[in-house]
C-alpha cells in the first residue's frame, strides 16, 4: 500500500477540476489544504493529482449500489470528502456542483500534492 499523503482536502472545497479520461489524469485543485504532520494550513494553491491508473470506477449510491466506469458518472468536482488508499489502490469521496456524492475507485494510480 502507498504511504499516506501529507496533506489533507477533506472537506476541501475545489476551486478547480481537470478530467481527462484518455489520459487518465484527474486534478483536483483547491486554494489551501492541511499539512497533516504539523497540523497546520497551508493557505495557498494546492492541487491533488491522480493520475496513470489501470482502471477508475465510480459509484453514485442513490442511483445503484454497483460501480460503473467513471466516465459514465463522473461530474465536476464541487468537494473533497475523502482520500484514502485501499488494498487495491484509491478512494475518493466527491461532491459534484449538481449535489452528487460520487465514491471514485482507482487501481493501482499514482498520486502527487502539488503545492
Amino acid at each position: 500500500m502507498p504511504q499516506n499523503l501529507a496533506y489533507s482536502f477533506d472537506d476541501e472545497v475545489a476551486s478547480k477540476f481537470y478530467y481527462d479520461l484518455d489520459g487518465k489524469h484527474l486534478e483536483i485543485h483547491f486554494t489551501g489544504c492541511w499539512e497533516i504532520a504539523t497540523g497546520h494550513y497551508h493557505n495557498g494553491p494546492c492541487h491533488l493529482l491522480i493520475h496513470q491508473w489501470t482502471d477508475a470506477r465510480c459509484q453514485e449510491e442513490a442511483v445503484s449500489p454497483r460501480f460503473v466506469r467513471l466516465e459514465e458518472r463522473m461530474g465536476i468536482v464541487s468537494l473533497l470528502m475523502y482520500f484514502a488508499w485501499t488494498a487495491e489502490g484509491a478512494e475518493v469521496l466527491i461532491n459534484t456542483i449538481d449535489n452528487r456524492y460520487l465514491l471514485l475507485r482507482f487501481t493501482n494510480p499514482s498520486v502527487e500534492v502539488v503545492l
